[in-house]
């Protein structure tokens, strides 16, 4: 176990304790053999050839425009939507004394009778014919 590293005492301040490490770090690749040397030196240029290139911002550029496409998909279903008919005007019947059918709306208000053969279920056969 090397005495500067663990022992907190020596660390003090990180300035001490970067100071420590760099002088370790070059300790540590002066010890190092030349055919270590050469086999990191080997797989570094081979990780750096064998890299991903760039020239892939068009799959970023298409993951992006599709999220928009989504998103505004999405908002535009959860606006409301306008009523394209206009609302119903409710429409008032009147009463005119000298009309024709004045004497039948006046028997049918005081017959209720009538509205209670609707309601039954003879009523509904003879509707269907």
């Amino acid at each position: 176990m090397n005495p500067g590293i663990g022992n907190e005492k020596t660390i003090g301040t990180s300035e001490s304790f970067d100071g420590r490490m760099r002088q370790l770090h070059a300790a540590a690749v002066t010890e190092l053999s030349p055919q270590t040397l050469a086999r990191l030196r080997n797989a570094r240029q081979q990780a750096q050839t064998s890299a991903p290139r760039r020239g892939h911002a068009w799959r970023w550029a298409t993951a992006t425009a599709f999220s928009a496409v989504l998103a505004v998909t999405i908002g535009l279903q959860l606006l409301p939507k306008p009523n394209s008919t206009p609302a119903a005007q409710p429409v008032v019947a009147t009463l005119v004394s000298d009309d024709v059918y004045a004497d039948s709306v006046s028997a049918l208000d005081e017959n209720p009778d009538l509205y209670m053969w609707l309601a039954s279920s003879e009523a509904e056969p003879l509707a269907m014919e």
